[in-house]
């Protein structure tokens, strides 16, 4: 009797230790489906070129990506503000100088001093302390520049900046392409909790952005702006004028004065 019980114990550890090696399997089987490595380190594809050849690539343009940690301007009729990411680029400046390239359509924006001639005031200290956008009134600047851009006067024109530093000055300016502007208009859509309660809707894109991703891979290699001696070739210092100007026809009458610079967003637009 005794014989018979030690053989079945014996017959029992046996199916547990084949139950046993059939689960290692199954793990091992698995974690080799899963993770296919080869001397202990994952396999990848990796060759080695002499050089890559760009030919017929686009870089994808980044006004397609979240904007939301990117130095940006914004143009409504009548105003402009750059954003706190563009202020802390340039250093946390206060005061700025605009430069107007017609032709290329092109905006830099420059800090200066507060005395300089033509400057104009970018930004504030709040009462925390931190530097934050001011809204600057242009009525006579937007309207030229809406003009020349063939904007709608009701609408909200935003562009990325590009940082650019000067070695030899040791200067840091943004330039702003126009041409690629996002426009957005807001229109009215009142609640019963916001009787002006306004929303924001994006107009189509630029017609040239149809046609492709983004700039061919050579085109990106490309500088903006060539020159920085003084004041680039081919630009001129944009005087923003204190009085007010007559608005064209068809303007919208929702231009915020400096009396109210609550800023909501980043942008410093409401």
């Amino acid at each position: 009797m005794m014989n018979r019980i030690i053989n079945d114990m014996k017959d029992s550890e046996l199916i547990n230790k084949d139950e046993d090696n059939g689960l290692s399997k199954n793990k091992s089987e698995e974690k080799m489906f899963t993770k296919p490595v080869r001397d202990g380190k994952i396999e990848y594809i990796e060759r080695e070129v002499d050089r890559f050849n760009f030919d017929g690539f686009e870089v994808v343009r980044r006004e397609w990506f979240s904007k939301a940690n990117c130095p940006a301007i914004t143009f409504k009729y009548g105003s402009v503000v750059l954003n706190v990411r563009a202020i802390r680029k340039l250093g946390k400046c206060s005061h700025i100088l605009f430069l107007m390239n017609p032709e290329q359509k092109l905006l830099i924006v420059k800090p200066c001093k507060e005395d300089d001639k033509d400057s104009q005031q970018c930004s504030r200290v709040d009462k925390r302390g931190e530097v934050v956008p001011r809204m600057i009134n242009c009525k006579g600047f937007t309207t030229k520049l809406y003009q020349n851009m063939k904007w709608r006067s009701d609408g909200t024109y935003k562009m990325l900046g590009t940082l650019f530093n000067i070695k030899d000055t040791n200067e840091k300016l943004f330039a702003f392409e126009l041409i690629n502007a996002e426009a957005y208009l807001r229109i009215a859509e009142p609640s019963a909790d916001d009787p002006k309660r306004r929303i924001r809707v994006q107009m189509p894109e630029p017609e040239h952005w149809k046609e492709n991703f983004g700039q061919s891979y050579e085109e990106y290699q490309n500088p903006i702006v060539k020159t920085f001696e003084g004041i680039p070739e081919g630009f001129v210092k944009i005087t923003i004028p204190q009085f007010p100007f007559e608005k064209p026809m068809g303007a919208s009458d929702e231009v915020e004065s400096n009396k109210n610079e609550k800023e909501t967003t980043e942008d410093g637009v409401k």
